[in-house]
């Protein structure tokens, strides 16, 4: 078995999610040495219990990944893997970052921005129109958007994102081949028609409700900006909020009513420096996106790049360079170069020929 081989097999496994192949990664430093390892080291050494090392060791010697790829294929779902080219480069700075995906659809394009919007289920009318005209207004300008496709807030900001002209995209808290809510399977539909649906779960896996909290790690981590439109004081939306404070993103949110509970939640994160969102002009000025022409994309983003960026870019050439010789280039810190590194890939400058290697793009 190849490298994907065994990401292929670890994810057929219905109990190893996340955190506990993170766990097993840990202590057996890669996926092939779980393949690999005796029952008794995935006792002692991964924890497992003798049920989940019998359902693991039955997996071991049935899967075959002809057979699961033809199965994924037959149902139109994608996988993606930590090793693949394709990885969304967003994720990667992300030490809980998934392992692998599967996707129905397409993925975020790189070269474009992305708007996380995340909100209230028990949305108001003034809610359900903040977040419908936003997204529409916003995928107008080429600005992608990505949400959880739950009821409310989600659904709204899916719909509106539909009418405009960017792709559109949801990170499931169940299997890419289930809907849920199953009332919005128009959209569901609709999104695949222009965007994608993702999920870190197995095809087939229910709508589990631990799920959800996890999978808002890939939906911020997925986006540039995180935007909130309503949420109580105690809401799940802001666990999206916390994913992405931790993960260095900036967030937004639309204000309401001073004493209405649906708007306590975005009213506090304002008072807490959350920029504030009247229109979707706030959101697009924070992105500081500008539509070029293709003939001159470059040249014009060269020209506004800042003085930390042109130090960079300029230590860049048609030959790639590893990450460690533009820190002792640069003197830029590990951290910031990573993210500016990730900038310039997104405004079209430069690529990411192989792991940790960076040059510019002809």
């Amino acid at each position: 078995m190849s490298g994907r081989d065994y990401w292929l097999w670890i994810s057929s496994v219905n109990f190893i999610y996340f955190d506990k192949l993170k766990k097993l990664i840990e202590q057996f430093k890669s996926v092939k040495n779980i393949y690999c390892a005796s029952k008794k080291d995935l006792m002692s050494k991964g924890g497992l219990s003798n049920e989940e090392i019998a359902v693991l060791d039955n997996s071991r010697k049935s899967f075959r990944t002809e057979q699961y790829l033809e199965k994924l294929k037959k149902k139109n779902i994608h996988f993606i893997c930590i090793e693949d080219e394709n990885y969304p480069q967003r994720l990667f700075p992300y030490n809980h970052k998934p392992y692998f995906l599967f996707y129905k659809g397409r993925m975020p394009d790189d070269s474009l921005p992305v708007a996380a919007m995340v909100g209230a289920r028990a949305c108001s009318g003034y809610g359900r129109n903040m977040a419908r005209n936003i997204a529409r207004e916003l995928s107008d300008n080429n600005v992608q958007i990505i949400s959880g496709m739950a009821r409310g807030i989600d659904t709204y900001s899916g719909l509106g994102a539909i009418e405009g002209k960017a792709p559109v995209f949801a990170v499931l808290g169940c299997g890419v081949d289930i809907c849920y809510p199953t009332e919005n399977i128009e959209l569901y539909e609709n999104i695949l028609k222009n965007g994608g649906v993702i999920s870190e779960y197995p095809p087939g896996s229910p709508p589990t409700a631990w799920h959800f909290p996890q999978r808002n790690r890939i939906i911020s981590g997925l986006s540039d900006k995180v935007v909130v439109i309503e949420a109580k004081e105690k809401s799940g939306s802001l666990i999206t909020v916390e994913w992405a404070l931790e993960q260095g993103k900036d967030v937004m949110a639309v204000p309401g009513r001073v004493g209405d509970r649906l708007s306590s939640g975005c009213n506090r994160l304002i008072k807490n420096g959350a920029g504030m969102v009247t229109s979707a002009e706030d959101i697009l000025e924070e992105l500081k996106y500008v539509v070029f022409n293709k003939a001159n994309k470059k040249g014009a983003m060269e020209k506004t790049l800042e003085k930390e960026f042109l130090l960079l870019y300029s230590e860049l050439s048609l030959q790639p360079k590893n990450i460690y010789e533009l820190i002792q280039a640069t003197g830029l810190k590990y951290e910031r170069l990573v993210e500016m590194l990730l900038q310039l890939q997104l405004r079209g400058l430069i690529e990411q020929p192989s792991y940790n290697c960076y040059s510019r793009l002809n």
